[in-house]
C-alpha cells in the first residue's frame, strides 16, 4: 500500500520508514508549514493534492494532527498516529472522534483514560527503539572524552524565568500557592500514581484562573484541569525533582555525573554541564559510554515508558530509572533495568552500580536484547498495522 508519511522534525522516522518498506509497502514524505495548526486550508489543499498524485491508501505520523484528522476524514483514509509526547494538548482535539483514526499512545493511564471516556479508536503500545544506529556510529569519529562519565543524564531542567507555575504564584494569593506547595511536596514522595489532577479543586482552578487565565482553542475538548495539571504543577514537580537529584548527585559523587541539557547556563555543584547532545549522531553514544544513564521521568508521564528509556537500553545503556507501571511490566526490574524509589535509594544503587560491573553489564545486555526481539520497529508495525487491518 501507498503511505503518507508526516514529515517533520520527529524522532524514529527513518527506523520506521525501513520497516514500513520491509513489510510490503510504499512511503511517501508529505511535509507542510502548517501542520502543527488546527485547521488550515493551505494544508488541506496540499494533502488532497498529494493524495491524488501518490494514489494514497492511508496516513501515518508520530503524535496527533488534528488538521492531518480532518484530511484523512474527508477522505476516507486511515489515519494512524503514535504519540511519544507527554502531555500533548492538541490529542483533545473534538476530532479524536472520527472512525477513521487509530490512535496509538505509549501511555496506559492516558489509553485507559480516553477508553473509558467511551473512544474506541485508543490502542497502547510500547514505543519501538532503533538498535542499529548505535553500531554505525561507533564506526565513525567521535569525541569520546566527551560522551564518556560514570553517570550522564540527558533532558531539560525545566528551570527558565517566569515558567507558568512562577506565573500563577506571582500573583500572591497566599492561600493558593500553599496549598499548590503541599500538593507538590506530597507527589513528589509517591512514585507510581499521579493525583494532582484529582486535588485541583473547583476553587483552587478559579484561583488559578484568576492568577493566570487559561483560554482554549475553540476546537478543543481539554479541560483547565488538565492543562493547570500537566503544563503547570507536573512540569514544575519535575524541575524541582530533576535539580534536587542532580545536586544530591553532585555532593554524593562530584566530577562524576555529566548532564546534557538545553539550559548551557545551569549550574550545579559537582556536575557537569556539557549542553546540548545532538539526538541522532551524539545521544546514542553518550547511552553506549555512560556507566549508568539516569531516567528521570516528566510528572505528566504517568505510567509510560518514556523515548528517554527505549533509547537508552537500544544503544546497549544501562539504565536506572524512577518507577513508571508499564516500565516494570514490560522489563523485567533487576534484570533488564533498575529503578529507584526514592533519593536515598538511587543514590545507594549509583554507588552499588558503579562498583559491580559484572552485575550492571548483564542488565544492560539482557534491556538491549529485549528491546531488539520485543521492540524493534519491524514488530512494532506488524501489530500496529494487525490492528488496523492494514494489507501490504
Amino acid at each position: 500500500m501507498n503511505i503518507l508519511f508526516m514529515d517533520w522534525g520527529c524522532f524514529g522516522k527513518d527506523g520506521t520508514i525501513k520497516a514500513m518498506e520491509e513489510l510490503g509497502h510504499t512511503v511517501y514524505k508529505f511535509a507542510h508549514e502548517d501542520y502543527k495548526l488546527r485547521q488550515s486550508a493551505s494544508f488541506l489543499d496540499a494533502f488532497y493534492e498529494f493524495v491524488e498524485k501518490y494514489h494514497i491508501d492511508f496516513c501515518f505520523s508520530y503524535n496527533y494532527f488534528p488538521v492531518l484528522a480532518i484530511g484523512c476524514h474527508e477522505k476516507n483514509l486511515k489515519y494512524i498516529s503514535f504519540l511519544y509526547d507527554s502531555p500533548y494538548v492538541m490529542l483533545y482535539s473534538f476530532t479524536l472522534m472520527y472512525p477513521t483514526n487509530y490512535v496509538f499512545l505509549f501511555d496506559q493511564a492516558e489509553y485507559l483514560k480516553l477508553r473509558q471516556g467511551g473512544l474506541t479508536n485508543i490502542y497502547y503500545m510500547v514505543l519501538p527503539a532503533d538498535t542499529e544506529q548505535i553500531e554505525k556510529l561507533l564506526k565513525q569519529p567521535f569525541d569520546r572524552e566527551r560522551v564518556t562519565s560514570d553517570i550522564s543524564f540527558m533532558g531539560q531542567l525545566y528551570n527558565e524565568e517566569h515558567n507558568f507555575l512562577d506565573r500563577v504564584t506571582a500573583a500572591g494569593d497566599e492561600y493558593l500557592n500553599g496549598y499548590l506547595r503541599g500538593i507538590m511536596e506530597s507527589q513528589k514522595k509517591i512514585s507510581g500514581y499521579n493525583f494532582i489532577e484529582e486535588m485541583l479543586t473547583p476553587d483552587i482552578l478559579k484561583r488559578m484562573q484568576d492568577a493566570y487565565p487559561f483560554v482554549p482553542d475553540q476546537t478543543s475538548v481539554e479541560s483547565p484541569t488538565y492543562t493547570y495539571a500537566k503544563y503547570f504543577v507536573d512540569r514544575k514537580i519535575t524541575s524541582e525533582e530533576r535539580i534536587h537529584i542532580l545536586t544530591e548527585i553532585g555532593k554524593r559523587f562530584p566530577q562524576q555525573c555529566k548532564l546534557f541539557t538545553w539550559n548551557q547556563n545551569t549550574t550545579i555543584e559537582g556536575v557537569k554541564n556539557m549542553g546540548i547532545a545532538e539526538y541522532f549522531h551524539e545521544m546514542p553514544l553518550v547511552f553506549r559510554h555512560s556507566k549508568i544513564n539516569l531516567n528521570i521521568s516528566l510528572r505528566s508521564i504517568y505510567t509510560g515508558i518514556p523515548l528517554r528509556c527505549m533509547d537508552i537500553m537500544a544503544n546497549r545503556g544501562f539504565l536506572l530509572s524512577n518507577y513508571q507501571s508499564d516500565l516494570a511490566e514490560a522489563f523485567i526490574p533487576g534484570e533488564e533495568y533498575v529503578y529507584y524509589e526514592d533519593t536515598e535509594d538511587l543514590m545507594d544503587k549509583i554507588d552499588y552500580y558503579l562498583t559491580h560491573e559484572k552485575e550492571r553489564l548483564e542488565i544492560t545486555e539482557n534491556g538491549y536484547q529485549k528491546v531488539v526481539k520485543l521492540h524493534n520497529y519491524k514488530d512494532c508495525f506488524t501489530e500496529i498495522f494487525r490492528i488496523c487491518e492494514i494489507q501490504p
